[in-house]
């Protein structure tokens, strides 16, 4: 039996969503018509002065990525499963100082019809990320709502 060929539309919308993981993870996927089936992975990446200092960071950086896994599922009305969160060892930067990475790994299904959400979601938990890595976690305020 032939195996029905993706839409032009889930074609599109995955390149949308490569796109869009490429600002701070990467994606897997496969077409399952009529849906095309993502594994995103996003890193939650800070860089630390002293590997205590990175060590110290990553409670928060397991906290930042666990609120964000839970945003994701809300902003996409559960159409994102929960997540996974593994904690990479913290490596010694070439520049000086230590980076500590936290990775989310999230699965979702997109239709044709039914994407608006997942891309909505999905480009503010990358818009976070890249805002983590650039700026750090902010010092008036925790991200996301999180305890200091």
């Amino acid at each position: 039996m032939p195996v029905a060929a993706p839409s032009a539309k889930l074609q599109a919308l995955l390149k949308e969503f490569q796109q869009l993981a490429g600002m701070a993870g990467y994606l897997n996927h496969g077409f399952d018509p009529p849906q095309l089936r993502l594994q995103f992975t996003l890193y939650g990446r800070l860089r630390m002065e002293t590997e205590a200092a990175a060590l110290e960071a990553i409670p928060r950086l397991q906290a930042w990525s666990e609120a964000l896994l839970l945003k994701l599922r809300e902003d996409s009305a559960g159409a994102i499963l929960p997540g996974q969160i593994l904690v990479a060892p913290i490596q010694p930067f070439q520049g000086g100082g230590f980076t500590v990475v936290v990775n989310a790994t999230f699965t979702t299904k997109v239709t044709d019809s039914g994407y608006f959400k997942v891309k909505t979601a999905v480009l503010a938990a990358y818009q976070e990320a890249v805002r983590l890595r650039e700026a750090g976690f902010p010092e008036a305020a925790p991200p996301l709502g999180l305890p200091e």
